[in-house]
């Protein structure tokens, strides 16, 4: 077994290393497990059998044959025990391999009832009831069921020699997802096969902790929106069984030169499995530096997952335990694995997509278009990757100006104009060679895109530039610039600064505070602007964060996680809003009442002027505190039912809605370009 040190320690021997060489070695039964565990087709080619009562028995045909290869494997391990040269660890990992088999019986004889044709209520209650137990089972004891104990070898230093030499040692409680991970899945999908003949008989008020049971298996197959491996503190912290194998399989960067070679930095990536022991190498690329006298480094934290490190936890289960958290979820909310069934309806709203640009670490320029993006929960609707370019690592910035046009900033200052008809459809159509439109872009801290041509500059004094390239359509030159205006200051202490178009700017400060600040003078470039709001905390924790319009907030993951949120407006009806005050923004008046006022601002931080309306009690003359305006109104709303839905500002998201997205030097969303009317 390859082998790498770790804290002093390096790994011998261990359960699941032993298993993994056994798969190939016992034939097809060996393929199948791995097939199961390290592929989503398994779990949702079962699961859709349980989505028909007559698929039902096609479903536990599948189950049975992976519980009989299962069964198999495990004696076998058993057998293989004996290669391990410690004693202790011997007889520790038996004891758990033959609490695991007892568990696989118990799930086994459940399966067997299961197969009889047409059961009453009192058995598949019993069979439902009695394996959900045995499912519990996986979770207790901080996963005891899960943890094994590993042969090391421990770096010991002899003072009178003044030599390191290795001595045999235990590492004890070591979470593996081998040979457990396969027993489990068994376990989840036999029990949510023999609950659904519960559910289909309308017996599911009888299932025991039915509710609480779902529960805990989605929180245990889930990983946390702020869960970060690499990071210090409670958010490196594993709790979930994806986020326990997560945390043992980490991509380090290492320079194949101690310099650079003609200011060019070679890297690839260290893959480290403390699950086997294993150590890959792979994923190279390239960086640019400022000379030849620097040293070849680079910060971890800006470059994400290599594809190494997502190929490995996709087999070892991550994907099949995300593809088991979403049946769930769906469970949890439906209250059967049924999908259910949505018509072909025209609906008033429609959203429109959001197109993200990723150079990735090879400075391959990908494509990728998010369908529906702002409708509500987000959308998994995804058109791409596609590679539309390369050689895209030599710029400091890359950015959409709006439309076709793309800019690069180089180190020497120059900003690079690109056009790339093929925006919106992902395809390879660009317009010759780029045109240079500036230079002297290198003295500014961060430059930014605003949409619509805009591009904003933050000087490292903190002063904000307002610039508007008035040939971004076509290229133009230095001289197709409209005059750049000082529209801000105080922007030099932000940790990042980004816009989603419209005026609306979001900036991340160094504690993690989000800010939205809007630019009502975007347009022109004149000094006008919303007051700035607060929106959130813990922003800081992302390799990376992108706006698209409508309030769509992509925060990317450093292990490959794309997640979505929304800030914005949303209709609500009365009713709803009620309890909702804080968020309000604005009413919408309807009915008896003939005007349509807008009360700007959040409640919970302005003073609002009274407006008067037919058939509403007149409210003082003079400016009322929000505290009295808000208990009035509430009372207006209840008192007249001619009050429509009202639009408030909420959050929404976290959403997963992409994963396995492999590290990136920079990510950037496709602006809009300006409006143009009808000639």
């Amino acid at each position: 077994m390859a082998g790498f040190t770790e804290k002093g320690l390096k790994l011998e021997s261990s359960v699941a290393g032993t298993m993994a060489a056994l798969l190939p070695a016992a034939g097809p039964v060996g393929a199948g497990i791995a097939t199961a565990i390290g592929s989503v087709a398994f779990i949702m080619e079962v699961l859709s059998w349980m989505e028909n009562d007559t698929t039902i028995p096609d479903a536990l045909r599948d189950i049975g044959k992976q519980i009989d290869g299962i069964i198999f494997v495990l004696n076998l391990l058993d057998e293989r025990m004996d290669e391990l040269v410690n004693e202790v660890a011997k007889e520790s990992n038996r004891g758990t391999n033959r609490d695991l088999l007892d568990y696989l019986d118990e799930i086994r004889q459940v399966h067997l009832a299961m197969r009889v044709p047409s059961p009453d209520i009192e058995t598949a209650v019993r069979n439902a009831n009695a394996v959900g137990i045995t499912l519990d089972k996986f979770l207790r004891n901080d996963y005891d069921i899960w943890r094994w104990t590993d042969v090391v070898t421990k770096e010991v230093f002899d003072p009178q020699t003044g030599n390191t030499h290795g001595v045999t040692s235990l590492a004890t409680n070591v979470f593996k997802h081998l040979p457990t991970l396969p027993v489990y899945l068994m376990a989840v999908l036999t029990w949510l096969a023999a609950r659904e003949k519960v559910v289909q008989m309308n017996a599911r008020n009888r299932l025991d902790d039915d509710a609480g049971r779902i529960a805990r298996h989605l929180a245990a197959v889930s990983v946390r929106p702020g869960f970060d491996k690499y990071a210090d503190g409670e958010a490196s912290e594993p709790h979930s069984i994806p986020e326990h194998i997560k945390w043992q399989i980490r991509a380090f960067p290492i320079a194949s030169d101690k310099h650079p070679v003609n200011r060019v930095c070679r890297f690839m990536f260290e893959l480290r499995n403390w699950m086997n022991g294993d150590v890959k190498r792979g994923d190279y690329f390239d960086l640019t530096m400022e000379s030849d006298h620097v040293l070849c480094t680079v910060n971890p934290d800006n470059l994400g997952s290599p594809s190494l490190e997502i190929d490995a936890e996709t087999e070892c289960g991550i994907e099949v335990l995300q593809a088991l958290a979403e049946t769930l979820e769906r469970v949890s909310h439906a209250g059967t694995v049924r999908k259910p069934f949505v018509g072909r309806f025209s609906t008033e709203e429609t959203y429109a997509p959001a197109c993200l640009y990723v150079i990735a670490q090879n400075a391959e320029l990908r494509w990728y278009r998010n369908e529906e993006a702002a409708k509500p929960g987000g959308s998994k609707e995804w058109t791409g990757p596609i590679t539309i370019g390369n050689g895209w690592g030599e710029f400091k910035t890359v950015f959409s100006g709006g439309g076709a046009a793309l800019y690069g900033i180089l180190p020497d200052g120059k900003l690079m104009w690109y056009g790339h008809d093929g925006y919106f459809e992902g395809t390879g159509s660009w317009r010759g060679a780029p045109i240079q439109v500036g230079h002297g872009w290198n003295g500014f801290k961060s430059v930014f895109p605003g949409g619509e041509y805009i591009v904003y500059g933050i000087h490292p004094n903190g002063d904000l530039i307002w610039h508007r390239h008035d040939g971004a359509a076509y290229g133009g030159d230095e001289a197709t610039w409209a005059p750049g205006v000082k529209v801000g200051t105080g922007w030099g202490g932000y940790a990042n600064v980004f816009s989603g178009g419209y005026g609306v700017i979001y900036a991340i400060r160094e504690d993690g505070v989000l800010e939205r600040h809007t630019h009502t003078g975007y347009l022109k470039g004149t000094n006008e602007w919303e007051p700035r709001a607060e929106i959130g905390t813990g922003w800081n924790g992302f390799q990376a964060v992108a706006a698209a319009a409508d309030g769509v907030l992509y925060a990317f993951t450093r292990d490959g996680r794309v997640l979505w949120y929304r800030y914005g407006e949303r209709k609500k009806p009365a009713a709803e809003g009620i309890r909702d005050w804080m968020k309000v923004k604005e009413y919408k008046f309807k009915g008896a009442v003939r005007s349509q006022p807008v009360i700007k601002g959040t409640i919970s931080q302005t003073v609002l002027k009274p407006k008067r309306f037919p058939g509403l009690a007149q409210l003082p003359d003079s400016a009322i505190p929000v505290e009295y305006w808000k208990k009035r109104e509430l009372i207006e709303l209840k008192k007249h039912p001619t009050l429509a839905d009202f639009v408030a500002m909420t959050w929404e998201g976290p959403v997963e809605v992409m994963r396995g997205l492999s590290g990136f030097r920079n990510v950037f969303p496709l602006m809009n370009p300006p409006f143009r009317g009808p000639n």
